[in-house]
């Protein structure tokens, strides 16, 4: 009998160590230092990337035909990087381009990417992770325009988007008058119609925008080399360091490059 419950306590005590055992392993699996989770990022939907931009502004952001999909440079660099996060859901909203801030700022959005130049006034009400792209503003006008420069639109009607950077240097030209519309694309059916005499915009969807409509060229490029940025809201800084560091590693990866030339043709300068 003596020997039995010595054979049963020996079990107890050894049962008793392997549960404790097991305890200790899942502990520092749990802390193992350097990983995370997307439960970190402070996403609005866990596992859910949702993102705001304005919609058409090809070929950053814009649907095909039938499709409610965004594509595009911007929609790829975005999934591209989540995926570095382990965030396979990105979901793109439409929405106009002057109310993005304050909707970021009232935490609608985990993020916004819609080819936003940094600025001081903006950075001021809402965060940019570090510079993706770096762009020139541009002059579009119609095929049979004189016009070769900023000074050349004096006195003229120029279109723009509103609360854009080609707005602001629009009204910097002596005697212009800026219209301010709802989307680039406005601006640039209105220039083919003849409402306004030159729109302005970022260099490349200008550039696009002349491929696809032929009365339209591009007259002029305006030095500026203003860096582009993706947008969070200020109190989700884990969001924008894991955002810089995934943009960092797809550009170390050759993915950045690949998304690039995929949009624009050509690789990206050095």
């Amino acid at each position: 009998m003596r020997k039995l419950l010595w054979v049963l306590l020996v079990a107890i005590l050894a049962l008793g160590a392997a549960a404790c055992g097991d305890d200790g392993d899942d502990e520092g699996a749990a802390s193992t230092p350097g990983t995370s989770t997307t439960a970190d990022l402070g996403l609005i939907t866990p596992g859910t990337l949702t993102v705001a931009s304005d919609i058409p502004y090809q070929p950053f952001e814009f649907f095909e035909p039938g499709s409610t999909e965004a594509k595009g440079f911007d929609v790829d660099l975005v999934k591209a990087i989540a995926g570095t996060l382990g965030i396979t859901d990105v979901q793109f909203v439409d929405q106009s381009f002057d109310s993005i801030i304050l909707s970021i700022k009232q935490g609608r959005f985990d993020m916004s990417a819609s080819s936003w130049t940094i600025t001081p006034e903006r950075a001021e009400e809402v965060a940019f992770g570090d510079p993706y792209f770096s762009a020139n503003q541009a002059i579009l006008v119609q095929e049979d325009s004189t016009v070769a420069s900023l000074d050349d639109l004096e006195g003229q009607k120029i279109g723009a988007q509103r609360a854009t950077v080609g707005a602001d240097l629009a009204a910097t030209v002596p005697g212009a008058e800026v219209l301010r519309y709802e989307s680039a694309d406005d601006a640039f059916n209105a220039l083919a119609q003849g409402r306004v005499d030159a729109a302005i915009t970022d260099f490349p969807v200008v550039a696009y925008a002349s491929a696809q409509k032929p009365s339209l060229k591009v007259a002029a490029e305006v030095p500026g080399n203003l860096a582009l940025g993706l947008m969070f809201p200020k109190e989700n800084t884990a969001l924008v360091e894991a955002f810089n560091t995934g943009l960092e590693t797809i550009k170390a990866d050759g993915t950045y490059d690949e998304i690039y030339a995929r949009w624009f043709g050509e690789a990206p300068a050095s």
